[in-house]
């Protein structure tokens, strides 16, 4: 995943923000288990349980923009 960069200077309506928002929000989610042994210096959490964690907390985020270090959102 890339990082979110502006690529147009169309305005956006809410919908379009909120995507841009939730997009921004899983790439640093990522971000923190890929690195978690740089953020947290508490080694009775590992980046699995993270990881669970926060794909159980972010999974029902709206788009398609999830991002691949996370483990995968569920299907209904």
């Amino acid at each position: 995943m890339s990082t979110p960069t502006a690529t147009s200077t169309q305005p956006l309506g809410i919908t379009a923000k909120k995507h841009v928002v939730v997009r921004a929000l899983l790439h640093q989610a990522g971000n923190l288990v890929e690195f978690w042994s740089d953020f947290v210096d508490d080694d009775r959490v590992d980046a699995e349980f993270a990881r669970e964690c926060l794909n159980r907390w972010l999974q029902d985020l709206p788009g398609d923009d999830w991002d691949t270090r996370l483990a995968p959102p569920r299907t209904s």
